[in-house]
């Protein structure tokens, strides 16, 4: 995991706890905040807790009452996975960060998405993050070794590529494509710009040439390689991508929130 991941990692839930270390700071009853916030203790008890998401409304309700500075309500609308209001760099557990740069809204977005229980609100996060960096469509799913090649689970959620998919399934392109085995071989995010056409074959490049026919120019892939043999993975196209050391870090940090949210909300009974 890397350093990033594992800060967002240790963050989840940081709302919470943050509320509550100002609460008792401050000397006041769960009881005693939600009267002067307008809010029920039960409400409270939840965002403290993490079982509810608070809007940016109610955090500033929640600093008003608590008598917090602008710095002090940066750092918990963050924590919430929304964006600041006050500072134009922030600093949050010693690290500072410009709050509107692409690492800070990755971290938001990665937040946003750990917390959301609904495929709808997840698929959302993602689309808005990675439609910043040019990224159009993206599907997440799990990659499994098959008598007959490979076989593709997908999650519910995500933005397919739908006329794509569709020629790639027409072509029987999926024990074919470079992209498929790469997905299956590596351990960490990549542009389809960092694969070396060497390393393909001519019906491999053909394939990605062909992508321009649906204004796909590139991607982003990040395989999570699990105990069992499988691969959890984030897969997408976008016709303009930014590939660079930022985007990678950022997109990487996003995907695998994506990846792990739509996989939990998966197994979830219905209903």
């Amino acid at each position: 995991m890397s350093e990033v991941q594992s800060f967002v990692s240790d963050h989840r839930g940081a709302f919470g706890r943050n509320l509550v270390a100002h609460r008792k700071r401050d000397g006041r009853s769960q009881l005693s905040l939600a009267l002067d916030a307008g809010v029920s203790c039960r409400h409270l008890g939840f965002l403290e807790t993490g079982r509810a998401k608070p809007s940016a409304d109610m955090v500033a309700r929640l600093a008003d009452a608590l008598r917090l500075s602008g710095t002090e309500q940066d750092r918990l609308l963050l924590a919430a996975g929304l964006a600041p209001r006050f500072a134009d760099r922030i600093c949050i557990d010693g690290l500072t960060c410009d709050a509107g740069t692409l690492a800070t809204r990755a971290f938001a977005a990665a937040v946003a998405l750990a917390r959301s229980t609904s495929v709808a609100r997840s698929t959302a996060i993602a689309a808005d993050f990675f439609g910043e960096i040019g990224i159009d469509n993206f599907i997440t799913g799990t990659l499994r070794r098959a008598p007959e090649g490979w076989d593709i689970k997908r999650n519910a959620g995500g933005r397919p590529a739908v006329a794509w998919l569709a020629h790639n399934h027409a072509n029987r392109y999926r024990n074919t494509d470079y992209l498929v085995r790469a997905t299956a071989a590596r351990d960490r995010g990549f542009f389809w710009s960092d694969i070396p056409p060497t390393a393909m074959s001519n019906v491999q490049q053909r394939i990605l040439s062909e992508g321009r026919d649906f204004r796909i120019l590139d991607g982003f892939v990040l395989p999570i390689p699990v105990g069992d043999g499988s691969v959890r993975a984030f897969s997408s196209w976008g016709e303009r991508v930014e590939a660079n050391v930022a985007t990678r870090t950022a997109a990487s940090l996003v995907a695998r929130a994506v990846v792990e949210n739509l996989h939990d909300l998966g197994r979830l009974p219905a209903g």
